[in-house]
């Protein structure tokens, strides 16, 4: 029996791939959350882009999310003890029916081993019609498929990407929340999500959360210690905001940022949109 989950819920999701929901902290603490997102918006209004990597070296509310202890617990009970964050990813739609992401398996531009975990926290209601995550159970023990970029999409993608091969969506879950929330899944899993259509932003933050001995082939990244011991020491150490977007944050952030940035878009011809603060695109949602 783990701290928060079942044992037939820990073992389905090592089977099928992904659990949901799980909350991890109240209503209320979630509205805070948002809150800190949504002043941090409007005091860095050209800057939120930023957020897209490792945000939790930028904002210190956003560290505070990863170390809420019910939110430990559930990360716990799925891969153990000793825990880092590798990235945390704002994930926004507004409520203009257009923002999506297409069918795609994140190991094909970063894999990282033997396991990483998407936990996907939602500030906002995240049900079918804002777009919540879908995605194909059992997928994540399949082999790596085709991937293809895309350009002049509405995609929330960093290279727009969608797989190149037949897939039966009608064996899709949905991974509805509400805020509070999480959604945890393979990193390898097939998943997408649809546009909102909802009347509210949609506001969800990608953790990616790792065990110590997790590794990544080349080059030695980065992650931030959130619980347990690093007997492994195959991550250099994240530097943890203390001041909102303040000079120091911004010169650790920006170098942690182009070495993840060089796995992420290797070989892309997208722009690095979190280094240079700005979408391809104008009025692309991020």
């Amino acid at each position: 029996m783990g701290k928060v989950l079942t044992d037939a819920q820990i073992a389905g999701f090592h089977e099928q791939g992904w659990h949901a929901p799980v909350r991890v902290m109240s209503e209320e603490r979630a509205g805070h959350y948002r809150a800190c997102f949504e002043a941090f918006e409007r005091n860095h209004p050209a800057e939120a882009i930023k957020l897209d990597q490792k945000a939790y070296m930028i904002a210190p509310w956003a560290y505070e999310m990863l170390a809420e202890p019910l939110f430990l617990d559930t990360v716990e009970d799925l891969i153990g003890p000793d825990i880092l964050c590798w990235g945390q990813s704002l994930r926004l739609k507004q409520a203009d029916g257009r923002s999506f992401a297409g069918w795609h398996q994140d190991t094909a531009y970063a894999n990282v081993k033997p396991i990483n975990v998407i936990a996907a926290l939602a500030l906002s209601p995240c049900r079918a019609e804002q777009g919540c995550i879908r995605a194909l159970p059992g997928t994540h023990k399949g082999e790596l498929l085709p991937h293809r970029e895309n350009f002049g999409t509405a995609s929330i993608l960093s290279r727009e990407q969608t797989i190149e091969a037949e897939l039966d969506e009608t064996a899709a879950v949905e991974m509805e929340l509400d805020p509070g929330e999480c959604a945890f899944f393979y990193h390898a899993i097939c998943h997408s999500s649809g546009p909102n259509h909802g009347p509210d932003p949609r506001i969800v933050f990608l953790n990616e959360m790792i065990p110590t001995h997790a590794w990544q082939d080349w080059p030695r990244e980065s992650a931030v210690l959130l619980r347990g011991v690093d007997e492994y020491d195959n991550w250099d150490r994240d530097r943890i905001a203390e001041t909102e977007m303040g000079a120091a944050e911004l010169e650790a952030w920006r170098k942690a940022v182009e070495v993840q940035a060089s796995v992420l878009f290797g070989g892309a011809k997208h722009a690095k949109r979190a280094l240079e603060g700005k979408m391809e695109e104008e009025g692309r949602n991020g």
